[in-house]
């Protein structure tokens, strides 16, 4: 890294678009081997050209990025411009009638929002954006503009950055969706390439990094297809740097669908709309008084008084959906370790077999809910496809699907699995349950507590341990707290010039 400082930055922002001094130094620390070569490295950096300095953040700290990541987010700009500036066909009044008229028979008809925001992505741009609180309904609004579009010779792409995701948007909106990995390893090898004739959709594009989508617009600009974006700023942000939905909305405009109709409990459709715009202690003070959340002395008791609740409902309504979920990995390992021993207890599992997996060897059971961690075509599995395993022997699995389907694999060629009765709050994002049961930390901030509390149609349960929040308040100001900036603002560029 001595020899070469751009490295060193492209490393440093794959994950924040912006950086502290601290979080240089911090990195300095971890690539070097004694003081002399700390202070050489972090010299080096400090002077390097690719160094930019930017504007202090809210709080007046220092804040750097790399000319890489100007660069990256110039070319998104260029990128999202092109498309926006084009032209699309779009589609007849006659096709639009007919996907609307089919709609209207279903079980739930579109808002007048969600018949707006159909308008807005059948219009003739190559770009549009919709922008929704979680459990709005944007999946139902993009199936209608699937079915019009479909009507009129257009292929349409779905994609997600998580599998679930995918997953959920294929399930709500009939649109075939993969994973965007799946998709442009498919376009690295010459397969699946966009054409003129292709809608892409990108849903919870709020999660996708600035340099992602900017190889996701340059591919769609080079094939002259058009882009459909779907998802919620405030939600949990992209794990790789940048905040280009955000950037792309504020540069072209977005029609915004704000009625929530995810939760069947009215209150709990406007705790929803609370979490969505910052607040949060109102929003948890509903679910309190609902007798939703709960304090114990320890983490280790919310752990099991959250699994209670889970195997108690799980009894009540077998047939529901429900998942138990955590901030960190270590809770969710912890959260499913105690999932399988209530159900050890009850004779639901059968005889621990031992697993050689890709995260280690694990302890799998018939009659276990399984999660699959990489997508694979040849299965028809995303990552983050739930199901229950149904038989094991020493060199094979089948697993039922919870879409019905059975996939059976030999276990060399396919050891990406972990349990699924406890999932990450990130992992979560783009699905929805009946039930969900929550365990708070203080790594989570507003928009990680809008995504854990926004899942479930029916019910949510939160629950904390006293050793990390004395009480409902401090819980309310952690969970409330806003991350950092992750953009590099026009202000910004001019003043590193």
């Amino acid at each position: 890294m001595l020899r070469d400082p751009a490295a060193a930055f492209e490393a440093l922002t794959h994950t924040q678009a912006t950086f502290s001094r601290h979080d240089l130094a911090r990195f300095v620390f971890r690539h070097t081997d004694g003081k002399d070569q700390f202070d050489r490295l972090h010299a080096r950096l400090l002077a390097s050209s690719e160094l930019v300095r930017l504007e202090p953040d809210d709080r007046g700290r220092e804040r750097f990025t790399s000319r890489d990541m100007i660069r990256a987010e110039d070319a998104l700009v260029r990128a999202s411009d092109r498309l926006a500036d084009g032209y699309h066909r779009g589609v007849t009044e006659r096709s639009l009638r007919a996907a609307a008229a089919a709609q209207k028979r279903s079980d739930r008809p579109l808002s007048g929002e969600q018949v707006l925001a159909v308008a807005h992505v059948l219009a003739s741009g190559r770009l549009a954006a919709v922008v929704g609180y979680a459990g709005t309904g944007k999946s139902a609004m993009l199936g209608v503009a699937r079915a019009a579009w479909e009507a009129e010779g257009y292929r349409v792409v779905g994609a997600a950055l998580s599998g679930i995701a995918a997953e959920n948007l294929e399930k709500g909106s009939g649109i075939a969706s993969r994973t965007l990995a799946s998709l442009e390893h498919s376009w690295a090898r010459g397969r699946d390439r966009l054409s003129a004739g292709d809608v892409l959709v990108i849903d919870e594009a709020g999660m996708v990094g600035t340099r992602q989508m900017r190889r996701i617009l340059e591919e769609a600009d080079r094939a002259g297809a058009k882009v459909v974006l779907a998802g919620d700023p405030e939600q949990l942000q992209a794990i790789e740097a940048g905040a280009p939905l955000r950037r792309i909305v504020e540069r072209h405009g977005a029609v915004e669908i704000a009625e929530v109709r995810r939760q069947r409990e009215s209150w709990q459709r406007q705790a929803t709309k609370e979490l969505a715009t910052g607040r949060t202690a109102e929003a948890l003070g509903r679910y309190e008084a609902a007798g939703a959340v709960h304090g114990h002395d320890t983490s280790d008791e919310a752990r099991r008084a959250l699994v209670d609740d889970w195997l108690a409902d799980r009894r009540r309504e077998p047939t529901g959906s429900q998942m138990l979920m955590a901030y960190t990995r270590a809770d969710v390992a912890e959260l499913n370790r105690l999932a399988r021993d209530a159900l050890r207890a009850e004779g639901q599992l059968g005889p621990d077999q031992r697993v050689e997996t890709t995260r280690g060897e694990r302890a799998f059971a018939i009659g276990d809910r399984v999660m699959f961690l990489r997508n694979d075509r040849s299965l028809g599995v995303k990552n983050g496809s739930l199901g229950t395993l149904l038989w094991l022997s020493a060199s094979e699995m089948e697993v039922r699907l919870d879409d019905g389907r059975h996939v059976r694999f030999d276990r060399k060629d396919y050891a990406d699995l972990a349990h699924g009765y406890a999932a990450t709050v990130h992992k979560m994002q783009g699905a929805t349950v009946d039930r969900t049961y929550v365990l708070a930390s203080r790594s989570m901030n507003r928009h990680a507590s809008y995504v854990a509390m926004s899942r479930h149609r029916d019910a949510a349960s939160l629950r904390y341990g006293r050793e990390e929040f004395a009480g409902s308040a401090e819980l309310a100001r952690t969970l409330g707290r806003s991350a950092p900036r992750e953009r590099i603002t026009e202000v910004d560029r001019s003043r590193s010039r």
